[in-house]
């Protein structure tokens, strides 16, 4: 069974469990934007990142290059 991951939709409800994030250095206007938005919706930093990195991945395996290995062209 797949495990659920937390979404965006997911933030308005406040889940109970929490799942902790690795390390990252991200710049100072990343972060502050980051910590705006997560002010904005009443909710941790944690969730709000978790949240964005899920979205992203299911993006990527929805467009089809995790299944091809295909890199995009920048």
């Amino acid at each position: 069974m797949k495990e659920r991951k937390l979404k965006l939709a997911d933030l308005k409800q406040r889940a109970t469990t929490e799942t902790s994030l690795l390390a990252v250095r991200l710049p100072g206007k990343t972060m502050n934007e980051i910590r705006d938005v997560a002010r904005a919706l009443d909710i941790r930093m944690r969730q709000l990142v978790l949240a964005l990195l899920n979205e992203g991945l299911d993006a990527y395996e929805a467009s089809g290059s995790a299944r091809n290995g295909r890199r995009r062209a920048r």
